[in-house]
């Protein structure tokens, strides 16, 4: 039946399906980011869970132990970013006057270089500071917005990771009544190579930003800049954010090194920030994570850029957990297999002698 429908019917289908998923996606944006979030963090959180069950302790107490453990290690986390934030805040006004002095050599340089007065950079300011306190609703509003939608997400998240993690085997029996061809027994092969691949690469995730952070604590404390272990940690932090989020937080410790040392200590930071990533991306994060999951640089790439797209910031966070996803149930249907191998790395080219010349095989 299917070979008989046209190729053109058959194409045109896909896209009109991949279009209204798409659409549906950015409308449910919220909800969906939210399930998914909460989807991702149970599927982290299950071992620990399941080890506390086998001593004998209820399903629900044991959720209740976990999340209450994860929440305490969270708000200690926080804690000392907090302390090292209130002192920096101490020392605002040396930065302040520091700055006045930093941002005066640069109107000397334009004046002197460029012949644009003092009198017309101070109007170019007025007039770029106007315009920011006309817009200043909009942006207190939109501030508001979004502090209240992430203190709801802090509040439900934890709620949907216990009721996932609570109706697991639930939500299992009903997919297996959704897919009655599939067995259950490799229902639940799947099921645990999808927690598999989850739980290593938010592990082995957590491990890099570890590993990162610390090598940015020990290059901060060395170029001298100042609070060099909270700018260290916030570097691993950011990590959560592919690619961009390293240099979002490196940001911070090369703005601060042109007002308070001097451009070359601000060059320096970047050098070692780009060392850094350099080596996470090459060596450590195919090292710790690659092994366990799998994944086409390219096409991790492009789920990053849809995620971005469709999601914002959370897309990119959840993008590559969700590929990896995909991939093994793209390996599981044997009428997706094609999809989950283009999903995986490329396989090595394989050197072969034949007939007394070297062939490579790609």
């Amino acid at each position: 039946m299917i070979s008989k429908t046209p190729f053109a019917f058959r194409l045109a289908a896909v896209l009109f399906s991949i279009t209204i998923l798409i659409i549906g996606m950015i409308w449910l944006k919220d909800i969906l980011v939210l399930l998914a979030s909460a989807l991702v963090l149970s599927l982290l959180l299950l071992p620990l869970s399941t080890w506390i069950e086998r001593r004998g302790i209820p399903r629900s107490i044991s959720i209740l132990i976990v999340l209450l453990v994860s929440s305490l290690l969270l708000i200690g986390g926080f804690t000392l970013l907090t302390i090292q934030i209130a002192d920096i805040a101490s020392d605002w006004p040396m930065y302040v006057k520091k700055f006045e002095t930093y941002i005066s050599s640069i109107q000397s340089f334009l004046s002197k270089n460029l012949n644009i007065s003092r009198k017309k950079q101070m109007l170019e300011l007025t007039n770029q500071t106007l315009n920011l306190l006309k817009n200043s609703g909009v942006i207190l509003s939109t501030t508001f917005g979004t502090i209240l939608h992430v203190l709801t997400n802090v509040i439900l998240i934890p709620i949907f990771i216990f009721f996932i993690l609570y109706y697991r085997s639930f939500f299992a029996s009903f997919l297996h009544q959704v897919f009655p061809k599939i067995e259950e027994n490799e229902m639940q092969n799947l099921l645990r190579k999808i927690g598999g691949v989850v739980q290593s690469y938010l592990q082995g995730l957590l491990l890099v930003m570890l590993i990162a952070g610390t090598l940015n604590i020990i290059g901060f404390w060395w170029i001298g800049v100042d609070y060099f272990v909270f700018f260290g940690i916030l570097t691993g932090v950011f990590l959560l954010v592919p690619y961009v989020g390293i240099w979002i937080a490196a940001s911070l410790p090369v703005l601060l090194c042109l007002i308070t040392l001097s451009p070359s200590h601000a060059l320096a930071v970047i050098a070692w920030v780009a060392t850094v990533q350099f080596i996470e991306a090459n060596f450590i994060t195919p090292m710790i994570i690659g092994s366990k999951v799998s994944m086409n640089p390219m096409v991790a790439m492009i789920a990053l850029l849809l995620g971005e797209t469709i999601w914002g910031i959370q897309g990119l966070i959840l993008a590559l957990p969700i590929a990896a996803i995909l991939k093994v149930i793209f390996d599981f249907v044997p009428a997706l297999n094609a999809y989950g191998f283009l999903l995986g790395a490329a396989p090595k080219r394989e050197k072969r002698v034949e007939s007394g010349k070297l062939k490579v095989e790609s």
